[in-house]
């Protein structure tokens, strides 16, 4: 073989390994995600536990198995892109506390989602191993059974069966107002005055309940007027929710199918009035007040730790942090566990910062849908050499790259649009300004709480007196006697 042959294989050798390369470092990454396949929220028969769709289920509103595989097979998906392959070793292959911060709403079904995904994110063989010294030393305090004392023995070194990994997911809980706000009752009501303003207004919510009544209603009045439900937009949203969770759940709903509906049709149907549900019911406003009232805690944390991550790389810091483990502030990535609620709004706030609002830019998210914010920098930028103008961000919805974003013209397009903690306080009622009348109002409440209570006091005092006027009857002799048992120990 000549040598002109040979520097020929090489060069195409390396240009291969050169197209091999991934052509983005990940620096910080958000995954917002819809829980899984779920029953139907709305039941028409609460007692029979009967969706709209005139199916019974056994968990209303609960993951089920289909949903629980969907995020197994998303972590997996997401293991391929952030452990050993799009991004190559951009997250360890073992969990670790301070790479990640993992949120879910406080609902059971976005709790058994994320659980779900991280078992396919950090699958089996990624866990904990015990030492010699350890195994000896895991036993709980308690009597153990000889079934269990076997299944101990099986365990062998592994801190869990097939060595599987555990990884702690925060709760958003109503209370906290942390994050997102979906489901805080407080704020409930400012989503009931959007949809029955845009009940009344939206042209689009008159057609397409219309098209409901015109296309469906009269094959379905013989199986519904029992129940005697009013047929209008609320019953459409339920029975679309039912519709939807059975269909994914490959169940005939045989009492529709009998009315000589077509499901395809009914399917498509559902969908299209789902995603006008969010557009144009919920949060139908041109300003996307609610959607940027959902996503701003969301954004202004995204952002902090973003700069956190870019700050890292561009001072080449990332090992330096890696080794000392400072503390859980710097994390690359985050993962939030919500709703086709929390997805959409985020979906309706950026078409309102970057496609001026263009309704071709929003997607229903369907279960299991995931969007995600990646900051990467090109990877012929060593760490340590980028600018910010070099840092970029990629939204993706599932698999579609939507928009790819300079980081100073993200920042700049999203944080002025951003409400501030305290507007949302004030818009939601969790916080009220106090007016002179309710400071009179509760000044005068004080007082007489204060007199009440001070009387009650008084008259307590009194009887305790008395009691211990009683007590002194009694007689030295005997009270010695009582000492004297217990010094006696007796």
């Amino acid at each position: 073989m000549s040598i002109n042959t040979i520097l020929l294989l090489s060069l195409i050798s390396f240009t291969l390994l050169e197209d091999t390369k991934p052509k983005y470092r990940a620096v910080f990454v958000l995954t917002h995600f819809r829980h899984g396949a779920r029953a139907p929220q709305g039941y028409i028969d609460e007692k029979e536990l009967l969706d709209y769709a005139l199916e019974k289920w056994d968990k209303p509103g609960e993951l089920t198995g289909m949903g629980q595989r969907m995020h197994y097979l998303l972590g997996l998906r997401n293991r391929e892109r952030y452990v050993n392959g799009t991004y190559g070793d951009f997250l360890s292959p073992k969990f670790d506390p301070h790479e990640i911060l993992i949120y879910s709403s406080s609902l059971n079904r976005t709790m058994l989602s994320v659980t779900a995904q991280l078992q396919g994110l950090y699958p089996e063989e990624t866990g904990e191993e015990l030492g010699t010294d350890q195994i000896d030393g895991a036993i709980p305090r308690v009597n153990l059974s000889d079934r269990v004392k076997a299944k101990q023995e099986a365990l062998g070194v592994y801190a869990l069966p097939h060595k599987i990994s555990l990884a702690p997911v925060r709760m958003i809980s109503p209370l906290e107002k942390k994050i997102i706000i979906y489901d805080i009752p407080t704020c409930l009501f400012r989503r009931d005055e959007m949809r029955k303003k845009n009940e009344n207004e939206k042209e689009s919510l008159k057609n397409i309940t219309k098209f409901f009544e015109d296309k469906f209603l009269d094959k379905l009045r013989p199986i519904y007027d029992k129940y005697k439900k009013t047929y209008d937009i609320h019953f459409i949203d339920y029975f679309c929710d039912g519709f939807i969770a059975g269909y994914t759940e490959g169940r005939q709903m045989k009492k529709i199918n009998d009315t000589g509906i077509n499901r395809e049709d009914l399917k498509t149907y559902c969908f299209e009035f789902s995603a006008l549900n969010f557009r144009d019911w919920i949060s139908g406003d041109k300003n996307r007040t609610l959607a940027t009232l959902e996503v701003s805690k969301l954004m202004r944390e995204f952002i902090h730790y973003a700069k956190e991550r870019i700050e890292i790389d561009k001072n080449n810091k990332a090992e330096e942090v890696k080794a000392f483990k400072k503390d859980y502030s710097k994390p690359k990535m985050m993962m939030i566990s919500a709703h086709d609620s929390t997805v959409s709004t985020l979906e309706m706030f950026f078409a309102k910062i970057f496609a001026n609002n263009d309704e071709n830019f929003y997607r229903y998210p369907y279960f299991a849908t995931q969007v995600a914010l990646e900051v990467v920098i090109d990877n012929s930028i060593p760490p340590g050499k980028g600018q910010m103008s070099d840092y970029k961000i990629k939204y993706f919805f599932n698999d579609d790259e939507i928009f790819t974003k300079n980081m100073d013209e993200f920042i700049n397009a999203v944080e002025p649009a951003l409400f501030s903690d305290q507007y949302i306080d004030e818009y939601c009622n969790f916080t009220q300004k106090v007016t002179e009348e309710k400071k009179k109002d509760a000044f005068f409440y004080l007082t007489i709480t204060f007199s009440v209570t001070t009387l009650l006091l008084l008259i307590a005092l009194i009887i305790v007196i008395i009691k211990c006027k009683r007590k002194t009857n009694l007689s030295i002799t005997e009270q010695g006697k009582l000492l004297n048992s217990y010094d006696s120990g007796n």
